[in-house]
């Protein structure tokens, strides 16, 4: 784990773990719990600093969940202990937490650079603090963001950076907790140089509060070239700087600013030549995070997943749920409506916007075939439906790298730990999965083999 700047006093082992709660009333925005302290501690560990780690969350149920969560593991060793892989140096849970979905107010609200600094400044309360306390308390030691992660609006146009790797940093500073954390480079039109990559890993390391970046990733191939649609415009504008973006890994790697480097969206082809520039240079290639699951494997993820296994290169499996479809919580999904600026108004829902529901909605329905057997093995295995799909991943070779909006949902992924299904149940699933047409590529803006860059979709192949 690399050395980190932020400061911890807090012991997690993998016997228990000691949370100190505090709820505070604020005027900001809704849903804001006031009054109680609760204090939760398992034997013989010391408690977490006296001061408060804020959450919107109702304080009985906090309490409730925390006090199960806690008594259940103490004898237990956590499932993100017992099962884990490697990840170029990283010893690694097989299992990670994605943060697409963090941002600086919570989850899913819809701030404005003005906005977010306000908050921030005034000590506002933000949700993440639960779910990495249940992270680590379930032994997930693994979170995955980028500099381009957030929920405000000046992240959605282009405008800011490191709104997620701020919560992040900030949310393990209040906790008092290190992890490991892996985040990712964002190729753009304007980033022409090696010193732009290490530039910006320099911004995500002072952003994140490391001095070592654990894992830094390319996040897409060099696909966004609004040039190249321009008459007239040079041709060097528009040519490829992937071999670029990898000289700023080398140089980022032998500056000692990061521990270990990855891409992102790689194919097979693409892939074979990063690793052999990048071994050329004396630098392991450690990942490749590719959209992988039971709903996405024809179109050329099982090929890569196949490439990275022969490369020795980790796969990270980003929608390993094909955002909520295999849990089955959209199986039965009536659309709601949406609210006066576009935000869903159903409240289980949370998070996604309302053309990404309609085609989660969609798509589970064409699905309905491979949910009753995700059921089935998951009846006869006393699982979850989220937590067979995700150990399928896992019994692929690859680390899924599900999102966690709460708590609870973090205690029911790391379900998926510590098990694997038999064979033959993989060819079941497997079986139920060939036989639909469903492709899962993503669901609005959020697509895995392009990019909406305001201007149209750039994909890539």
């Amino acid at each position: 784990m690399a050395r980190a700047m932020r400061t911890t006093s807090c012991a997690l082992t993998g016997f228990s773990l000691a949370v100190s709660l505090c709820f505070c009333s604020s005027g900001l925005g809704r849903g804001f719990i006031s009054s109680g302290r609760i204090a939760l501690k398992a034997p013989s560990r010391t408690a977490c600093r006296d001061s408060p780690a804020r959450v919107r969350l109702d304080p009985e149920w906090l309490a409730a969940q925390f006090s199960s969560w806690i008594s259940a593991d103490a004898k237990a060793v956590p499932p993100g202990l017992m099962d884990r892989t490697r990840i170029g140096t990283l010893e690694v849970p097989h299992l990670g937490v994605g943060t697409i979905s963090w941002g600086l107010r919570g989850f899913g609200g819809v701030l404005d650079k003005i906005e977010r600094t306000f908050l921030k400044s005034s000590g506002a309360v933000n949700s993440a603090e639960p779910v990495v306390l249940a992270s680590v308390l379930k032994g997930i030691n693994f979170l995955d963001t980028a500099e381009r992660y957030g929920n405000s609006i000046s992240t959605a146009i282009g405008m800011g950076y490191g709104e997620t790797e701020e919560l992040v940093a900030m949310t393990l500073q209040n906790v008092e907790q290190n992890v490991i954390v892996a985040t990712k480079f964002t190729p753009t039109p304007f980033r022409v140089t090696a010193s732009s990559v290490v530039e910006a890993c320099e911004a995500s390391r002072q952003r994140l509060q490391v001095d070592v970046i654990d894992l830094y990733q390319i996040q897409m191939p060099d696909i966004v070239k609004p040039f190249a649609r321009v008459p007239g415009m040079p041709e060097d504008w528009s040519s490829p700087k992937d071999e670029v973006y990898w000289d700023g890994l080398v140089e980022c790697y032998k500056r000692g600013i990061v521990a270990n480097v990855g891409v992102s969206n790689y194919g097979p082809s693409l892939l074979h030549r990063a690793h052999a520039y990048l071994k050329a240079r004396g630098v392991p290639l450690a990942s490749n995070q590719i959209n992988y699951s039971l709903l996405y494997r024809r179109k050329g993820a099982q090929a890569t997943v196949d490439v990275c296994r022969d490369l020795g290169i980790k796969v990270l499996a980003y929608f390993p749920l094909a955002m909520g479809v295999l849990t089955g919580k959209w199986k039965s999904y009536d659309f709601p409506g949406v609210g006066p600026v576009g935000e869903p108004l159903n409240p289980d829902m949370t998070g996604k916007s309302t053309l990404e529901q309609l085609e989660l909605a969609n798509t589970a329905k064409q699905v309905g075939s491979v949910l009753a057997v995700l059921e089935d093995v998951a009846s006869a295995r006393g699982k979850t439906v989220s937590q067979v799909a995700l150990n399928w991943v896992i019994c692929k070779g690859a680390i899924p790298i599900p999102g966690a909006r709460t708590a609870a949902q973090v205690v029911d992924n790391a379900g998926a730990l510590g098990w694997r299904l038999s064979d033959e149940e993989v060819r079941r699933l497997e079986s139920a999965a060939d036989a639909t047409e469903a492709e899962f590529m993503g669901a609005g803006f959020k697509r895995s083999n392009s990019k909406f860059v305001g201007y149209g979709y750039e994909e890539w192949r």
